[in-house]
């Protein structure tokens, strides 16, 4: 059987990289509170945990997560449906634990800003082992329709890997020993251990959806328990043979990526219907289909903004009756409404519970983050998904959508285009003199331009790859 593949989903995880990009690359510092996480306000970006609420920039990594989970069902389930056993299916994601967590060190440890301040590298220098860090990936990671034996692939991957290392090594003798195991990239290192977790969990009870959920509170028994001196529970979660690779800490986000595997199973259910029919047929659409896309987004900037704000009332009972009049309209949808009408009722579950827990531990925050932190940004991101499922699917807005959905095939490029490859190309041909910070921190709309310019060369980066079929696998 073909691989299922969901556009909307594909645009999902492109959004989530665009955003995580962007809010990486914009100046926080001369910018209002809300375009920064909500714990790192500006112009200082001092980190606050006595700071509850939560922008836009906190949203990006759980609708990554979320979208991870949600890509379970089209990778596994295509496998299973193949012949696959659980026990290499199992082996397999154990070993994109392992070439995930390289990649998180290798980035970390050629990332131009860190090695400009290591030792005795110069700015053109650092710019340098970026992009040729840059192009070892391709090495270690690409998957290209190259006609190419197995052995020839291997050795291709060898190549890279040995490479990797010698610079890494190299660095290390020429910054002094500074090399460690402790420094990756954080975000990379926690989609490395959902990778794992998250879908061994999901192969061990594919067939027993409600043993997925089953785990859930056992990971929440020993975390609300982890501050009690002298208990087991403590000593698990403070036990890691290997603390650089694995925290059990890291296990929360799996109340983001569980609820997305629901998601993704019935997106890939209602795809695997329409692949019966032909791909080509167009839906139809009503008032109702507009409503609901635009309802969808309104709850999403309603929850933030209120959030933000703390109006925890308003906001409680804003969202109930968005979540009621969503549910409501989306049975009137004349294509997609049972499945919608699924992803509708996880969302508004998800958000409900997260805002009656809003209170916990203070209030809802990204660090130190909390249960409603996960429930909230998992109903959100359910429905950032709806809206999605109708402009990629229903409304089929290409044109608005696949810069997002091509860079979405290709997260891996798309997450490290900027720092390893349209920065160092910038500056190493002095267009990087037209980025000087100094002209971008006049004003807030600089701040933001500079962000977008990046950000748009980086997924742009991306989409071209994956329309060469160039891309960076596991």
């Amino acid at each position: 059987m073909k691989n299922l593949r969901a556009e909307s989903l594909d645009t999902l995880r492109g959004f989530a990289i665009f955003m995580m990009v962007l809010s990486g690359s914009i100046l926080t510092w001369v910018l209002p509170a809300w375009m920064a996480h909500a714990q790192c306000p500006p112009p200082s970006g001092a980190f606050d945990p006595s700071v509850y609420g939560i922008t836009w920039v906190d949203l990006v990594f759980p609708f990554f997560l979320f979208s991870m989970g949600a890509a379970y069902p089209f990778a596994i389930g295509s496998r299973i449906e193949r012949g696959a056993g659980i026990g290499r299916l199992i082996v397999d994601a154990l070993w994109r634990f392992i070439k995930l967590f390289y990649f998180a060190l290798f980035i970390y440890h050629v990332n131009p800003w860190i090695l400009n301040g290591a030792g005795d590298i110069s700015q053109t220098l650092s710019w340098l082992l970026s992009l040729s860090g840059f192009i070892l990936l391709f090495f270690i990671y690409l998957r290209a329709p190259f006609k190419l034996k197995k052995w020839q692939r291997n050795a291709i991957h060898i190549f890279g890997i040995a490479a990797s290392l010698a610079l890494m090594a190299w660095l290390d003798c020429r910054n002094g020993g500074q090399f460690d195991l402790f420094k990756s990239n954080i975000i990379i290192l926690v989609l490395a251990n959902m990778a794992a977790f998250g879908t061994i969990i999901y192969i061990l009870t594919i067939k027993h959806p409600w043993a997925r959920v089953a785990v859930l509170p056992f990971i929440m028994g020993i975390i609300l328990c982890k501050d009690l001196d002298g208990t087991w529970q403590q000593d698990v979660f403070n036990f890691s043979p290997l603390p650089w690779l694995y925290r059990f800490d890291f296990l929360k986000y799996l109340f983001i990526v569980i609820p997305g595997t629901f998601a993704g199973e019935y997106l890939r259910s209602w795809i695997s219907e329409r692949a019966k029919h032909s791909s080509s047929a167009a839906f139809s659409h009503n008032w109702s289909t507009a409503c609901v896309l635009i309802l969808s987004a309104a709850l999403i900037g309603l929850n933030v903004w209120m959030l933000f704000d703390r109006m925890l009332l308003v906001n409680f009972f804003t969202s109930l009756a968005l979540v009621f009049a969503i549910r409501i309209i989306v049975s009137f949808m004349p294509s997609a409404s049972v499945f919608l009408t699924k992803l509708v009722k996880l969302g508004g579950y998800l958000l409900m519970l997260g805002l009656v827990f809003e209170a916990f531990d203070g209030g809802v925050r990204k660090d130190p983050s909390s249960f409603n932190y996960y429930f909230i940004t998992s109903g959100l991101a359910c429905y950032c998904l709806t809206a999605f499922v109708i402009l990629c699917d229903i409304y089929r807005s290409r044109a608005v959508t696949a810069p997002f959905a091509l860079s979405g095939k290709n997260p891996m490029i798309a997450y490290v285009a900027a720092q390893l490859f349209i920065m160092p190309i910038l500056n190493l041909c002095h267009i990087g003199d037209a980025f000087t910070i100094g002209f971008f921190e006049q004003s807030p709309f600089l701040g933001f331009l500079h962000g977008f310019i990046v950000t748009s060369l980086s997924i742009l980066t991306a989409a071209m790859f994956t329309k060469i079929k160039w891309f960076w696998r596991t």
